[in-house]
């Protein structure tokens, strides 16, 4: 603290030193009013227009525009700077802006909105949803964007095996795939086997990578094999071993992405990555939408996602003016006054959003280790009832949290409709003596010592904890917990990619990571994190089953009856509208399996920081920040401005 608090002051003389700036400055610099006078377009397009290198506005926008319902009309020009950990993650303080989905959700974070989309309906059992694309759309490189991307998609990208091994559960219904029809330019049919009551979610979801339903083939279709025999030979002379690697490359657009000439139809385009990974985002001339004045957004004139080592310098280069917002990974409620205190200085304000995880970090056991005596152990729930037990979350609180979160379970939030009040409080109390009992009925003795407990084998009980820099507060005080009732625990801290490539191997003894995505509204669409076998990100804890259910069991380990009864139970509900009395009966049955047995181990829930520069207009100051609703989703990042 005393060592931020000395970076602080160093970076508010930085401050004083930025603010007069010119246009490439931290201030956002120069920029042209808009208004029902004015211009329709930045001064930067309607020049290039005038010199003929862009047709006139009119024929760059869809017939219909989508009118973005920001309050303020802004003003054009200035760079927008967020923080990122790493070239190919952490970079949701840029990429959240540029967010862009078939559908959108407002901030009251229930009400769905057409955004790529015109219009959508669904017939009365939810198995066939017909979208309407905006007539004339165009992606950011003036070709048209029509229903043919998602056809392409559909036909070569989802159901081609090389290209995607394993169709995700958001594409299918009762086991099989979605069936794909485009009749015309700007109609898409989707049909599923069975009712999908939440495909409008999943719509909505769309707006990060691996929900989207387009390719611009005119782009990508040179890489693949279908288009071009010759492909494997593109590949290769690019470096690449095949042309899948190759095409899936190219058609990469999450924080990975390199390809700088690949087309969107987002706000601002990646345009240049530099030496150091520093990502530039120009704004796309060709953005489908307006402000109420007719004026095309995106206001701001680029974006960068500028590199930082960790949490503590994002901090540091937002308060000194060098970044212009900051809310994910999460910034330390425990600095929550130190950032308070530097608000005049930095211009800038710290706001506290609700938060809708279920746990800002929850801790598994891998139940398909290697180790058969390990995986026996973690098998156990006497084991898992054990772990939580031996956690003082009230410690963690005041420590991490300055007393501001509530302890609870790692289940979904409270506000779900068919929670019940005993799971959020379920094995969460600080009960050591319950600890240890669990422990010893289980045969994991003491040694001659007492420092420390042995296998069913005879050999000293010694795991390894893993997890990337935003849990590692969390991750040092449970090990210590965990040692202390003879459960010898070390904490590794990993690079993110790192992280996730560790679970893919199933190498890992235990990890921690964020219970979120685990909302009601979240669980509707992709109800993964409830089904232990189905969860592949940095908290998967069940490789082997999962690898089995990706390939028809040619691959992996069979789950036990226990878990395949629970995915059959979740299918069930998944179908159900919230409308359906069986909704409710099904949510609670396969919540209180899911409770009872503690494959999550969770701490607390705190509310969001978020920062913000005080030279931003359009900008929140209230509401839930989650990856629920996809971050800053919901704030219209399109709409920002600089004053």
């Amino acid at each position: 603290m005393k060592k931020l608090t000395v970076l602080f002051a160093v970076c508010s003389v930085a401050a004083i030193l930025l603010s007069g700036c010119g246009r490439g400055s931290a201030s956002g610099g120069s920029s042209t009013s808009t208004g029902s006078g004015g211009s329709k377009e930045s001064p930067l397009l309607a020049d290039k227009v005038a010199k003929g290198e862009l047709p006139p506005l009119e024929q760059r926008l869809p017939e219909e525009p989508f009118v973005s319902s920001a309050e303020e009309i802004g003003k054009y020009g200035g760079i927008y700077r967020g923080g990122s950990f790493g070239p190919a993650h952490g970079q949701v303080d840029t990429a959240g802006l540029r967010y862009t989905g078939l559908l959108r959700v407002e901030t009251d974070f229930s009400t769905l909105t057409p955004f790529i989309l015109k219009s959508y309906t669904a017939n009365d059992d939810f198995t066939v949803w017909t979208l309407t694309l905006r007539k004339g759309m165009k992606w950011s490189d003036g070709a048209p964007f029509t229903s043919d991307a998602f056809k392409f998609w559909y036909e070569d990208v989802l159901l081609n095996s090389d290209v995607t091994p394993a169709v995700v559960d958001a594409w299918m219904s009762d086991g099989k795939v979605m069936t794909l029809e485009t009749p015309d330019e700007v109609t898409v049919k989707v049909t599923f086997s069975a009712p999908y009551p939440s495909f409008d979610i999943v719509m909505m979801q769309s707006c990060e990578t691996g929900r989207k339903m387009w390719e611009p083939r005119h782009y990508l279709e040179k890489w693949h094999k279908k288009y071009n025999a010759q492909a494997d030979d593109l590949a290769k002379s690019e470096g690449y071993e095949s042309w899948v690697q190759a095409f899936n490359q190219h058609k990469d657009k999450t924080d990975a992405q390199t390809d700088v000439n690949t087309p969107d139809i987002t706000p601002w385009v990646l345009s240049q990555v530099d030496a150091q990974g520093n990502k530039y985002f120009d704004r796309n001339p060709y953005y489908f939408v307006v402000d109420k004045a007719g004026n095309q957004l995106p206001y701001i004139d680029q974006q960068i996602g500028v590199i930082v080592a960790d949490a503590q310098v994002r901090t540091l280069k937002l308060a000194s003016g060098e970044l212009h917002a900051a809310a994910e990974n999460p910034l330390p409620v425990k600095d929550y006054t130190l950032y308070v205190q530097g608000e005049q200085t930095g211009d800038y304000t710290t706001y506290l959003f609700d938060n809708s995880r279920g746990s800002d970090c929850s801790f598994t056991f891998n139940i398909t280790h290697k180790d058969p005596v390990l995986r026996q152990i973690f098998n156990n729930v006497k084991f898992r009832e054990a772990m939580s037990l031996a956690i003082n979350r009230q410690q963690v609180n005041d420590v991490l949290y300055f007393g501001k979160a509530a302890i609870r379970q790692a289940v979904p939030p409270s506000t779900t409709s068919f929670m019940e009040d005993w799971m959020n409080d379920y094995m969460a109390q600080y009960d050591v003596a319950g600890a240890n009992q669990r422990l010893d009925e289980i045969g994991l003795r003491w040694n001659a010592d007492h420092t420390q407990r042995l296998r069913p084998d005879g050999r000293p009980l010694q795991i390894v904890l893993e997890s990337t820099e935003e849990f590692t507060p969390m991750g040092e005080m449970v090990a210590e917990m965990w040692t202390a009732v003879g459960v010898k625990t070390d904490y590794k801290q990993n690079e993110r990619t790192f992280a996730r490539e560790r679970y893919q191997t199933n190498e890992r003894d235990a990890q921690l990571f964020t219970f979120d995505g685990a909302a009601e509204f979240a669980l509707r669409a992709d109800p993964s994190k409830i089904r232990p076998a189905f969860v592949r990100d940095e908290l998967g804890f069940a490789t082997q089953y999962r690898q089995w259910y990706d390939t028809n069991g040619a691959q992996g380990e069979e789950p036990p009856q226990e878990l395949k009864d629970l995915r059959a139970l979740v299918d069930e509900w998944i179908v159900l509208s919230p409308s359906n009395p069986l909704y409710m009966e099904k949510g609670k049955e396969m919540l209180t399996i899911f409770t009872k047995n503690v494959w999550y181990i969770g701490l607390t829930v705190a509310p969001r920081v978020v920062m913000i520069s005080n030279k931003l207009g359009n900008i929140p100051k209230e509401g839930t920040f989650a990856y629920d609703y996809r971050f800053w989703y919901p704030f219209r990042g399109d709409a920002w401005y600089f004053k």
